[in-house]
């Protein structure tokens, strides 16, 4: 299956040019206060928060755009990390994505699963994007 986000592997997390705005973004860095979106293994600051989508008061989302369209990046869950993301390329084409952790309850290290031990066998399946929607307008 393909996923247009991150390559057409489940978790050949590599961004797509189908994700517009990313282009430039700088890597995260611990002290940062902005949205974090990890991306394969790399973790981009998109900058402070600038609206609030849900009218509860707290900036959770971030719009970048380039000549391709426009993304919302959304932290959904307030813990700085995006964890939705949706596209409108000026084609009339869209996509939605969340990010997923089959592994219910293990914490995100990184923005990925930490492995647990060394050992491949008790390392949780990292966290990946799945895409929820798309299509044309």
């Amino acid at each position: 299956m393909t996923d247009p986000l991150f390559g057409s592997e489940a978790f050949d997390q590599q961004p797509a040019p189908d994700v517009c705005g990313l282009e430039g973004a700088p890597l995260a860095e611990a002290s940062s206060l902005g949205l974090h979106v990890p991306v394969g293994d790399s973790v981009l600051d998109l900058g402070a928060p600038e609206a609030d989508l849900d009218g509860d008061g707290f900036m959770e989302a971030v719009t970048l755009g380039d000549d391709r369209g426009l993304t919302v990046y959304t932290d959904a869950d307030g813990d700085g990390t995006v964890d939705h993301v949706s596209t409108v390329r000026f084609d009339g084409s869209y996509d939605s994505w969340r990010l997923a952790n089959p592994t219910e309850g293990v914490a995100f290290g990184g923005f990925v699963n930490e492995e647990r031990d060394g050992s491949p066998a008790t390392s949780p399946v990292p966290a990946r994007w799945e895409r929820i929607d798309h299509g044309h307008i």
